[in-house]
């Protein structure tokens, strides 16, 4: 047989082949046959290059969660612009951050909240763990709005410090080391040794350099019932207080007993009972030798009738409000 007949069916084919071809006769296609010869080979596709740009887009993304990620109970820079100084893009014990008259920076950590660094300003980390974060204020202005637990957040200035209860407020300190304190939400307990001012919502209070706290006051009192309560420790002009009190007022009435004379006490103990009733158990004799326990059941009642939110604490804390 010629070997071509098999190819092209040219030549004469053998016995077995004619056999074969009348066996399977009924399957013959009626398309023409490819020619083989001139069919190309098909080479597989070189799939390397789609590797690499897969694995390429893996790396960029995993950097990207690692650049975004800030690890349990660490302050990370988010933003910042103007002339500021960042140690670390991830704040460690010790690292001082500082900024220009045009400068600003953002701090952020997962579970306590955002603190915004205005210009001309100086903060350091001093430490940073699950139930405690406490940086230095040295000068300059400061924005926290917290959601961590009372008592975790805590700001220190040359002349207090400032124990975030759950809130939102700017702080101020000046290069002589006084400063002001503004709640804007919740409460902020503002101390400096034995002193204490706690300061509510919508109220402020001031540091002076010298280390006095003044009492806290409400931003929307009289302007003349501001200076009067900012400036009591030296004038004790207890006439405009009084005056020009408001119901609203009865907080920072209470508040002003650490400051008062004896008879000073009785003359504030009147009005302050006109603006809310005392307690039955809260005598007007009883002022006069004034201590914290003494005024201490006038606390709820003042806080329910000024329209302010119950002051957040952990357990021990602020027992007796």
């Amino acid at each position: 047989m010629n070997d071509d007949y098999l190819w092209d069916g040219s030549g004469e084919p053998d016995v077995d082949v004619s056999h074969l071809e009348a066996l399977l006769g009924r399957y013959r296609s009626a398309a023409p046959m490819s020619n083989f010869r001139r069919v190309a080979v098909m080479r597989p596709r070189r799939r390397w290059p789609l590797a690499v740009a897969a694995a390429a887009l893996i790396v960029v993304a995993v950097l990207g969660v690692l650049r975004i990620y800030t690890p349990p109970n660490r302050w990370r820079a988010t933003e910042s612009s103007g002339a500021a100084i960042v140690p670390h893009s991830i704040l460690r014990a010790g690292d001082v951050v500082r900024t220009g008259a045009q400068g600003s920076v953002r701090l952020e950590s997962p579970g306590v909240g955002t603190l915004d660094i205005g210009a001309n300003t100086t903060v350091q980390l001093i430490e940073s763990r699950r139930n405690r974060h406490r940086l230095a204020l040295a000068a300059g202005t400061i924005h926290a709005k917290t959601t961590s637990m009372p008592g975790v957040f805590v700001i220190d200035t040359p002349r207090a410090r400032a124990i975030d209860l759950g809130c939102e407020y700017t702080l101020t300190v000046s290069p002589g080391g006084g400063g002001a304190l503004r709640v804007l939400s919740g409460w902020v307990d503002l101390t400096h040794g034995y002193q204490q001012s706690l300061v509510p919502q919508g109220a402020s209070a001031l540091m002076t350099a010298d280390g006095e706290l003044t009492v806290p006051v409400f931003d929307d009192a009289a302007p003349r019932f501001r200076a009067a309560v900012r400036d009591f420790a030296r004038t004790h002009d207890l006439a405009t207080i009084v005056s020009l009190s408001r119901r609203r007022d009865a907080l920072t009435l209470l508040n002003l007993f650490r400051l008062t004379t004896s008879e000073e006490s009785v003359i504030l103990f009147d009005r302050l009972n006109q603006l809310v009733p005392a307690p039955a158990l809260i005598s007007r004799e009883a002022v006069r030798d004034w201590r914290p326990a003494v005024t201490e059941l006038w606390w709820r009642p003042i806080i329910q009738a000024t329209g302010l939110i119950a002051i957040k604490k952990k357990k021990g804390m602020f027992d007796g409000l």
